[in-house]
């Protein structure tokens, strides 16, 4: 009885007409009731015209859909610094939020969205199919320290057992194997310098966002080619307690600075080390030679 209700609830002909009339009596409801989206979702404004399609179980586009598309992290500073590139790879792209706004905002930007969990992958797929963005290349591999096959931690949702497509972030090729229902699969893996050299690219990196679960350290110290010589802006996350010390000692060996994400815009600060969390989330590394795309997003 339970699944039918989620079924009803959640299907993409009931869901956008009960998740409004949520939106609309919430502040009179109890604060828990917040339905997540199913279906398409607008991205709509001044810069941006997109669809994006997701069920419940993803948890961007829940904030998305009661903060609003431009109040979810960085998404205005991004947006922006994609009129001003060419070349963006999206290393974790789930469902492809920000490549959908990227190949949106930019028609001729060149992009590629690595994502090797299945459900986010279909969605990413069917996202771009959705948004007519046919030049945007899609890689199901799992990029990190060698070349060859590693086990893939997918998340198998336990709450809705009727849904194929589980949409949740935190799948991972290691970081995380408990707390949650992890599903072990071999998958593809190659070196983010091996990859681009096989691709037959021939314009460098300008931007990449990275959020792969713990992984960007195994990742990114093994591109050392393109933090040479591309020395791209890496949007990366940087949670508390996590590879933090690692990524800071490996970063500023490429010359980098670092520039933490705030309410009020990309912080200069010396070290993303810390001993407290301070709320930051996501850090911009920018080299000195691409210092100059960022200078309007500054605190």
């Amino acid at each position: 009885m339970k699944q039918l209700f989620y079924k009803i609830i959640y299907s993409q002909e009931i869901n956008p007409f009960l998740r409004n009339i949520n939106k609309i009596l919430y502040p009179i409801l109890p604060k828990k009731i917040k339905l997540a989206p199913s279906g398409i979702l607008k991205l709509q404004n001044d810069n941006v015209d997109a669809k994006i399609s997701t069920n419940q179980t993803n948890y961007l586009t829940k904030e998305i859909f009661w903060t609003g598309f431009e109040n979810f992290e960085y998404t205005n500073i991004f947006i922006d610094l994609c009129t001003k590139i060419e070349s963006f790879y999206d290393i974790g792209a789930n469902i492809g939020y920000f490549t959908i706004l990227a190949g949106c905002t930019n028609p001729k930007i060149e992009i590629t969205a690595f994502e090797p969990s299945t459900g986010p992958l279909h969605f990413l797929k069917e996202n771009c199919s959705l948004n007519n963005l046919k030049k945007i290349k899609i890689s199901p591999i799992a990029l990190s320290h060698k070349n060859g096959t590693i086990t893939f931690y997918e998340i198998q949702n336990s709450k809705y057992t009727y849904i194929k497509h589980n949409l949740a972030g935190e799948s991972n090729t290691g970081s995380k194997t408990s707390g949650r229902n992890y599903m072990p699969v071999e998958v593809s893996t190659t070196r983010l310098d091996d990859f681009y050299k096989e691709s037959g690219a021939t314009i460098p990196i300008d931007l990449i966002k990275i959020d792969t679960e713990g992984t960007e350290k195994d990742i990114l110290e093994n591109a050392h080619e393109i933090l040479t010589h591309h020395q791209p802006i890496i949007i990366c996350e940087t949670l508390f307690g996590m590879i933090e010390n690692e990524l800071d000692d490996l970063m500023i060996k490429y010359g980098y600075e670092f520039y933490n994400h705030t309410e009020k815009g990309l912080e200069h600060v010396s070290t993303i080390k810390r001993t407290l969390d301070n709320g930051v989330n996501n850090c911009f590394f920018v080299h000195p030679s691409k210092r100059h795309l960022i200078k309007d997003y500054l605190a």
